[in-house]
């Protein structure tokens, strides 16, 4: 893949034909959300949220595997051929430390990958063997570290290497954290070589933030709504495919990586959202939507998924209508939550239990209506 710098289009060369992606979403200055602490007027639809990292030590003083390798010497910036692939640290022995024996997980990306590795784990250090040796040109599907832990440990909570922006701190989910209902925790650090990503996919219950510090990532976005054979989810449940080449069926269970989704996708509708991420920007994601990334350079951003409360009366219903006892359960945690809650959250308090109330009207509402 090449990147088109001067007009934000990521260009393919698939077979000789050029397929060209041009970013369509708009920019909208992160300020305007300031005082939204409950992020109630985001967008409803994927937006790039600007100014939102300016102040991040993380992006401010951001390094690579170059001056993370004490071996290596220190190149300071971005510098590397590989991009940024240690996470950041203002402390030079703490992230040796880290990118030495920390052992980060991994993503293969599409199922067939995934499985491979089962619950494989590497140090930064033998990721950036696997990135800077060929290996990774040689994979379909190039292996992707996707890990909350080094992030937790690397950016300590008394720094300023990131902070949570205002419209996303508060996630009405945190109340089922660990629990069997959210047993992954929100937040990742996220390192990709190029051609690694992310396939189709969505979060029906959560909206999701991802900060890129250093790279270039390539986004595409589909509605709800969409049409499913768009998706191109390559699963299928026919039996009338059980004599077919076995070969074939190996292969058929599997969702396709992001690059191969990219190069086979064709003529997209008016509604796909396509996004070429840039450092120190935040792709904003609401909930359900339909979303395949690739890194089109060696990348390294946060991701954090979150329930915001205006989602509620719309999620709560569905959720129940589909698993009752994580809606109920849900829906117990929250009343918890707010009880324990006094004077300085009363506004929020009375919000959240109108919310609560209407999303169980809406509820018993439409069971009653599926009973008739």
């Amino acid at each position: 893949t090449d990147t088109d710098t001067d007009t934000d289009a990521v260009t393919f060369d698939n077979g000789g034909a050029q397929l060209v992606y041009r970013d369509n979403v708009t920019r909208i200055p992160g300020c305007s959300f300031t005082h939204d602490v409950h992020g109630d007027s985001l967008p409803h639809v994927p937006a790039v949220l600007t100014g939102l990292m300016d102040d991040w030590l993380a992006v401010l003083r951001p390094f690579s595997f170059s001056n993370a390798d004490p071996a290596a010497g220190s190149t300071g910036g971005t510098g590397g051929s590989t991009g940024s692939i240690d996470s950041t640290s203002t402390s030079t022995s703490t992230s040796t430390s880290i990118f030495k024996t920390a052992r980060v997980s991994l993503d293969g990306g599409p199922s067939f990958a995934r499985m491979s590795m089962g619950q494989g784990k590497v140090t930064l250090e033998e990721y950036k063997h696997y990135c800077e040796s060929g290996e990774a040109s040689k994979d379909i599907a190039p292996l992707y570290v996707f890990d909350p832990d080094v992030l937790k440990s690397t950016f300590a909570s008394d720094n300023d290497e990131f902070h949570v922006p205002e419209c996303f701190s508060n996630d009405v989910m945190a109340c089922i954290d660990g629990t069997e209902y959210r047993p992954l925790p929100p937040a990742w650090l996220l390192v990709g070589v190029k051609r690694s990503g992310t396939p189709i996919h969505d979060h029906p219950l959560t909206v999701a933030w991802n900060a890129l510090l250093v790279g270039c990532k390539l986004w595409c976005c589909l509605p709800p709504d969409v049409d499913e054979s768009l998706l191109l989810l390559n699963l299928h449940d026919d039996e009338e495919d059980e004599d077919a080449d076995a070969d074939a069926d190996a292969n058929a269970d599997f969702d396709l990586s992001a690059l191969e989704w990219f190069r086979q996708c064709g003529k997209l509708p008016e509604s796909a959202k396509i996004i070429v991420q840039r450092p120190g920007e935040v792709v904003y994601l609401p909930a359900g939507w339909f979303h395949v990334v690739l890194n089109v350079e060696t990348s390294t951003a946060i991701s954090v998924s979150l329930a915001l409360r205006r989602d509620l009366p719309v999620i709560l219903p569905l959720l129940m209508e589909s698993d009752e006892d994580f809606a109920t359960f849900w829906i117990d945690r929250l009343r918890l939550h707010l009880h324990l809650h006094d004077g300085a959250a009363a506004d929020m308090d009375m919000d959240m239990e109108k919310t609560l109330a209407q999303c169980c009207i809406d509820t018993l509402m439409m069971k009653k209506t599926y009973k008739n």
